[in-house]
């Protein structure tokens, strides 16, 4: 299926450049793997569904970093027997292309991650590759356009096996497997697995926070989240409001200004823009690494003060609205009421009213595992923070409701022993963050995924350990056939 994010003119032209210039660089890492036998033989046994039906080791939902990381690691450690389901048509994976309003990425050029400790499959070796190291040397950030072409680059060259525009529905436990519903070209299909990993993105475990206010003062048809698609172009000659304070708050209103918005309000509760980005004192070895090791408590107040503040905008973001006429931001101007009047929204806030056409809310996700529709058959034995840990003084309700998970990222179970197989079904998304840790970042990935890969293929070992004795005790490979000194 074509996408239209392929076709867009930046994106043919790096992937025309990409396929030009990375012959070089895509030798080396095929002497990179050989060296380190990659991909090998599969170690684990075949394994049959009902009437016959194939069945995977593995599932990975979601096709954005995390997922094109998890599956490489995966067949690094030789199960390749996977497959790899993203909702999104080719190119859309993530947010780069979507919601995420942004030129580039706020994340540093010299992150790595997704090369799992394989230098030559860096974006630095690939950029250096098709653009030249002069180039990288000058580059300021990452473009959103050069992200997506890095991470199809990577998937294609490392062969990592993804099925688009496919959409899981639900997750059934059958037996020692699981059934995987899905909806792909207005098809409905089952996929069987013996394991699930959830990559999926901020929306898949509870939906974006609409404040109270909005929700129930104003037609749907007037505002939107951040985290929605929708066609900017719409808000010309529109007046828009933009509610939030952080990067996203300020990208979606430089998106509107830059398609003809008449003029943009941006509301936010705060007296001033968080001059930190806490989220960014996480990047250290020890913390990533050993993070999901510490008691609840220890959590529980380390994640306070990192989440105290969002994320706030880059410069370039600021940049963007800073000293347009047709821009105002409104500090300490909580919404206290929302109503339509006539085809208008009208807005009361700690700064006075405001009237205007259109909101856009930067306020959030939440974590509401019973609003994830994949999760609906197996929602009410999964644990979540609020079932396990009591905050004293009480504390966040979205972080409360999000889910309690085991030290390899599995699921855990509300009342044990009523569903052991939800240890088979791994979380790794935004929804973990209290429990591992921010390892979802790009930074974060060579240690989550390392955690993540020991608790799949220990699952499996374990699982399969008769399959694995019986063999051991067949074993018979003489290597010394023949020799007189060699005997029983």
């Amino acid at each position: 299926m074509n996408s239209p994010v392929l076709e867009k003119p930046s994106i043919v032209k790096l992937r025309k450049k990409a396929d030009q210039s990375l012959a070089e660089l895509e030798m080396l890492i095929k002497r990179d793997l050989e060296f380190l036998e990659y991909p090998s033989k599969s170690w684990l046994p075949k394994i049959e569904g009902p009437q016959g039906a194939h069945v995977y080791d593995v599932v990975v939902v979601g096709a954005g970093h995390c997922g094109v990381t998890a599956a490489f690691a995966l067949m690094r450690e030789k199960v390749t027997n996977i497959l790899v389901i993203e909702k999104s048509s080719i190119g859309s994976e993530g947010p780069w292309q979507t919601y995420a309003r942004m030129p580039d990425l706020r994340t540093r050029k010299n992150v790595t991650g997704n090369e799992l400790g394989y230098p030559n499959i860096t974006f630095r070796a690939y950029y250096e590759a098709r653009e030249g190291v002069e180039a990288y040397t000058k580059l300021q950030r990452i473009s959103c356009d050069e992200w997506t072409c890095y991470l199809l680059w990577l998937r294609r060259f490392l062969q990592i096996p993804v099925q688009n525009d496919t959409e899981l529905a639900s997750i059934s436990p059958r037996d020692n497997l699981f059934c995987l519903t899905v909806n792909s070209e207005g098809k409905t299909k089952e996929i069987y697995t013996r394991r699930v990993i959830m990559t999926t993105g901020p929306l898949s475990m509870g939906g974006s926070n609409i404040p109270f206010e909005i929700r129930e003062g104003l037609n749907s048809t007037h505002f939107i989240s951040a985290y929605d698609e929708y066609d900017f172009s719409r808000l010309k000659n529109k007046r828009v409001v933009v509610v939030g304070a952080g990067a996203s708050a300020f990208d979606n209103a430089g998106e509107a200004l830059e398609n003809g918005a008449a003029h943009v309000h941006l509301l936010m509760r705060r007296a001033k823009i968080p001059p930190v980005s806490v989220i960014r004192w996480t990047d250290w070895s020890g913390f990533l690494q050993t993070y999901a090791d510490l008691s609840d408590e220890q959590k529980w107040k380390l994640m306070h003060q990192v989440q105290r503040n969002a994320a706030p905008p880059t410069p370039r973001a600021i940049k963007r609205v800073e000293g347009k006429s047709n821009f105002d931001i409104h500090f300490s101007s909580q919404i206290h009421s929302a109503r339509m009047a006539g085809d208008a929204v009208e807005l009361i806030t700690g700064s006075g009213k405001i009237e205007a056409d259109f909101l856009v809310l930067a306020t959030g996700f939440s974590f509401d595992l019973k609003k994830s529709r994949p999760l609906a058959e197996i929602v009410d034995h999964i644990a979540v923070w609020g079932d396990k840990y009591s905050p004293s003084g009480g504390g966040s309700e979205k972080y409360l409701n999000s889910p309690y998970l085991g030290r390899n990222y599995e699921f855990v179970e509300k009342a044990s022993g009523e569903a052991p197989w939800l240890k088979h079904i791994y979380c790794y998304n935004q929804s973990s963050t209290l429990s591992m840790g921010p390892t979802g970042r790009v930074s974060g990935l060579k240690y989550g995924i390392k955690r993540l890969m020991m608790g799949v293929c220990g699952g499996l070992m374990r699982e399969d350990f008769d399959h694995h004795l019986s063999a051991v005790t067949a074993y018979n490979a003489n290597e010394f056939e023949g020799h007189p000194w060699i005997g029983e």
